[in-house]
């Protein structure tokens, strides 16, 4: 089952444009840091309160490796060892508000997933074994505590958003969006834990199925009689699933059908501008935004070229806010990585 993903392109010698992007990449990277990044290690959500998120330490672990920043991969690995590991099962603590004491007891598994990898890609990059063995310990407390038997077919798992809450009865709550491939296929590979790889194999059979219905939904919901959207949360999707074709395509699987139904939805609802929040047949939207980020997973899903990634790269601005910004980021690396597949020659 292993997936060995490409090492990010940005010093590639192909003769396309995808070479000139190393410099604003690394631009936007300085401003984003900027914007987000505390002196301290801190990555912090302005919106949400100053929180700070196992998501954000995670998503900023991830591109301080990408963008070979050394100092910030250990400014970030330093504060979140420190404070969001409160826990006695070895997954991060999800949330510290500014005013508290304390983090937030409950995990978020995509944060511990995130926080994980961007240890591992770190680890290979800078040459730090102590990150190599930090990520095999969270990796395998994701193993351990995160993964739940679908209770349609005690031979698949499924990647729960916590290790507490999201089971109800015989039925679990499942978030599309925190399925990432390539991040749960690399830790397999390096904990040699099977768990974490067929978690990968099975969230992407799961997303398949929700996509034979529309588009995948915020919060789905897996009972014996089937898979659909959670009957406790709207049916809709929004800016949880916008995160599901990006990390598809990151993955290496843009022939996915959960990124076909988001191809089909942006050429659907085409306009001014883009769509972030739609009903699940992505033929209504619900809300819509000018923000470069939610352009940047759109011009992923629809393959812009890289001259127009160039553009979308110097055009940074972090006044977009933490969420769309960091959306933006991660979707420029990753269209970066399929850089040879978007050549136009």
């Amino acid at each position: 089952m292993a997936l060995v993903a490409p090492r990010l392109a940005l010093a590639s010698s192909h003769s396309c444009d995808v070479v000139n992007l190393k410099a604003p990449m690394q631009r936007a990277w300085e401003k984003w840091k900027s914007a987000f990044l505390m002196p301290d290690g801190r990555v912090v959500d302005h919106l949400q309160g100053g929180a700070t998120h196992s998501e954000g330490q995670g998503y900023g672990l991830v591109l301080a490796a990408f963008n070979d920043d050394l100092a910030t991969f250990d400014l970030i690995r330093s504060w979140t060892d420190a404070n969001l590991t409160k826990r006695p099962d070895g997954l991060l603590n999800w949330r510290l508000l500014p005013d508290q004491t304390g983090p937030e007891a409950a995990n978020a598994t995509d944060g511990d997933l995130f926080y994980a990898w961007g240890l591992a890609l770190g680890a290979g990059r800078f040459g730090r074994p102590e990150a190599r063995e930090r990520a095999i310990e969270i990796a395998g407390a994701v193993s351990r505590n995160c993964l739940a038997t679908d209770p349609r077919d005690g031979c698949r798992l499924v990647l729960m958003p916590a290790a507490d809450g999201f089971r109800r009865g015989t039925s679990v709550i499942f978030n599309p969006s925190y399925v990432m491939p390539r991040a749960l296929f690399e830790l397999a590979n390096l904990t040699k834990d099977d768990r974490l790889a067929k978690a990968a194999h099975d969230g992407m059979h799961l997303l398949n199925e929700l996509a034979q219905r529309g588009l995948a939904p915020d919060w789905a919901q897996i009972d014996p009689l089937g898979v659909g959207p959670s009957l406790e949360h709207a049916p809709r999707s929004g800016y949880d699933a916008i995160r599901v074709p990006l990390y598809l395509v990151w993955s290496g699987h843009r022939d996915h059908a959960a990124v076909h139904q988001a191809l089909a939805m942006y050429g659907r609802l085409a306009g001014a501008q883009t769509p972030v929040v739609t009903d699940l047949s992505g033929k209504e939207t619900i809300e819509a935004s000018t923000y470069a980020g939610f352009d940047a997973v759109r011009d992923l899903v629809i393959r812009a070229d890289s001259g127009h990634l160039a553009k979308a790269l110097k055009a940074f601005c972090p006044k977009q806010g933490y969420y769309p910004a960091t959306l933006q980021l991660l979707s420029l690396v990753a269209a970066v990585e399929s850089a040879p597949a978007m050549c136009l020659g």
